[in-house]
């Protein structure tokens, strides 16, 4: 059997020297200048560009959070999918979708793009490795030119081997933006090109599916999985240009401007099954085109256009906006498909302040939007939204803000169309309604609290075979979530956070009812403050629950009723540190694991991480 390689990446002597190397940075005087202007990067997200605005976004510095570099996936290795045990608000715009691909954790989403003004250069460079040839890269740049013209970079890469047998995971995920206002301020665009792609190995769990204490101390990659040669390979590429023009002539005296915006938008998808031992295996139940391997295959591909006129106040204390959408969508998937929708579009905004005072503390700011779907293949769907926030401190980032949206939206077309080697249906499932409301306050860095309400009818999910199904009755869904974290003694800091998840249809509905989080911490202050350490641990319960189940083939999670998790602790002990401009943090996670139980697992044949050393590194540049 061929040695298997240290658990280190890069090994011992080279994560020691890299730490000796930060901590001799600022004697080294590496970094010739250092901006903390909390105005040196102003971001705003991609959506309504015209209405929304830039607001301070200078990189967080904080400690508390550092160490944890990668959201918990629930398969057990980062760039696996993942299912969603958290209730959210919120859903995506209206208008065709294929699937929700379930990499969440990995993906950058249209929302997560940002256009960033800069006072200069700025650089954000990352590097995370650890056991299992975990390495993690990011780099972040972003530059504003005669405050005309802005770029922002983002590419973010990663691998990892995984601690089982076919759980290999790559992924690259960048995007780039851009946006320009000309010398008049008549014209300007804005734009950005996406790219996501996930590669990943499918093992289909453990054999046994349940580790005891004979098999839990095995070498993991010496027991045998249920998937010996099958992998998946999902890639999007998807493009926005976004040019506006100013209707009014320039005139410093006008209350109010109008304006015209396009927006135009192509993205190309595609996800790739394959499996080479489908007979040796037998994991699947049907095989409907070929005996002796899977190689499935979908393509989809989405041209929208928009025209919106907008007008708004010269303070941007109002905006609003209407116009037209129009998408395009062709599917295919053993035969071609085509679906055309035709969108109505319209969204308000009120503040109470100018928008242009940077000197401002407190205000009130509500934004609404709706978007129908006229005629076509979704005709009568609906979205109604409103996001209202008021800022009681916004230097102290303070706030009280409710979210309410009610909606109709067709099935994904995963649920009501599918035709691959193992699973073929047609289904006529109708549209699923949903209302939401979420209320939350926001104190400093100290204290959070917030509740959400969900109500859906005619929700739809995957059953007990992995096939689509639709529930007629109404779910009802109430999330509480409350956060305190405190200094007592300038040094001992505790943190507590716990998520209450209530539904009225647990038997469909999967998630944990109870999830708590607390952290431990002492801080430091050394050589004049240049130096700060934070050395704490971390322990995370999730109360037992019926897990969901995963397909490989449909990337989706279905019921099960065979296993529940185990309300086991997870505890991470970790050194954070910022020497500025380096941030660096050193962590061992799931600390106790084989000493207070096995079933680490939150979906039966997947177990997370062993216990498993990682650290990382962020430096930023600013010139």
């Amino acid at each position: 059997m061929k040695k298997a390689k240290h658990p280190f990446l890069f090994g011992k002597n080279l994560t020691f020297g890299l730490v000796c190397f930060v901590m001799c940075i600022k004697f080294l005087q590496a970094q010739v200048y250092y901006s903390t202007n909390p105005n040196y990067i102003n971001s705003k997200e991609e959506g309504n560009n015209l209405l929304s605005r830039f607001k301070s976004n200078y990189p967080d510095t904080t400690l508390l959070n550092y160490h944890q570099a990668f959201p918990v996936n629930f398969l057990g290795n980062m760039g696996m999918p993942s299912p969603n045990y958290f209730i959210r608000y919120g859903s995506d715009a209206l208008g065709f979708r294929f699937n929700e691909v379930p990499y969440q954790n990995d993906l950058i989403k249209e929302k997560n793009i940002v256009y960033n003004q800069t006072m200069g250069p700025y650089v954000a460079i990352t590097g995370i490795t650890g056991s299992k040839q975990l390495q993690n890269g990011n780099i972040l740049y972003s530059q504003t030119y005669a405050n005309r013209l802005s770029l922002t970079f983002n590419i973010n890469r990663f691998i990892s081997q995984g601690f089982y047998l076919q759980q290999q995971t790559f992924s690259n995920h960048l995007f780039l933006s851009t946006h320009y206002k000309a010398l008049n301020q008549r014209w300007g665009f804005y734009a950005y090109v996406l790219n996501n792609g996930n590669k990943n190995q499918e093992n289909g769990g453990i054999i046994n599916r349940v580790l005891n204490d004979s098999t839990v101390s095995i070498n993991k990659q010496l027991l045998r999985v249920r998937l010996s040669n099958a992998s998946r390979d999902n890639r999007q590429i998807k493009l926005m240009f976004n040019p506006w023009f100013k209707l009014n002539a320039k005139d410093s005296g006008s209350s109010s401007n109008h304006f015209l915006q396009l927006k135009s938008a192509i993205s190309l998808n595609s996800l790739k099954y394959k499996d080479l031992q489908i007979k040796r295996d037998a994991f699947y139940k049907t095989i409907n085109y070929d005996s002796t391997r899977t190689n499935d295959s979908s393509n989809f591909r989405q041209l929208s256009n928009s025209l919106l006129y907008n007008f708004s106040k010269s303070n941007q204390k109002f905006n609003w906006s209407i116009g037209y959408k129009n998408e395009i969508n062709r599917v295919w998937q053993k035969k071609d498909s085509v679906f055309m929708n035709h969108l109505l579009v319209s969204d308000f905004l009120w503040r109470s302040f100018n928008a242009f005072d940077t000197l401002v503390n407190r205000g009130f700011e509500s934004i609404s939007r709706f978007e129908y779907v006229m005629s076509s293949k979704n005709l009568g769907n609906y979205k109604l939204e409103n996001n209202s926030v008021y800022f009681t401190n916004m230097f102290e980032k303070s706030k009280v803000y409710f979210n309410v949206m009610v909606e109709k939206r067709n099935a994904d077309y995963i649920y009501n169309t599918w035709r691959s080697n193992h699973f073929i249906w047609n289904n006529q499932f109708a549209a699923q309604e949903q209302t939401q409301a979420e209320l939350g306050f926001v104190w400093k860095q100290d204290f959070s609290i917030n509740c959400l309400y969900q109500n859906i009818f005619k929700y739809l999910y995957f059953d007990e075979l992995a096939m689509p199904a639709q529930l007629k009755q109404s779910i009802d869904n109430f999330v509480a979530n409350i956060n305190y974290t405190h200094v007592f003694f300038k040094h001992l800091g505790i943190s507590l956070g716990h998520i209450y998840q209530s539904t009225s249809k647990a038997k469909y509905y999967r998630v944990p009812e109870n999830i708590t989080t607390a952290k431990l911490f002492y801080d430091a202050a050394l050589f004049k403050n240049n130096l700060l350490l934070q050395i704490g641990s971390q322990v995370s319960v999730y109360q037992s629950f019926k897990a969901l189940d995963y397909m490989p083939a449909t990337q989706a999670f279905y019921l099960q009723t065979g296993s529940s998790t185990a309300a086991l602790p997870f505890v991470d002990v970790y050194l954070n540190a910022r020497l500025h401009p380096v941030s660096f943090f050193l962590k061992v996670e799931n600390v106790l694991q084989g000493m207070v139980g096995n079933n680490y697992s939150f979906v039966p044949g997947y177990y997370q991480t062993d216990r498993a050393f990682r650290c990382g590194l962020t430096w930023l540049f600013f010139d």
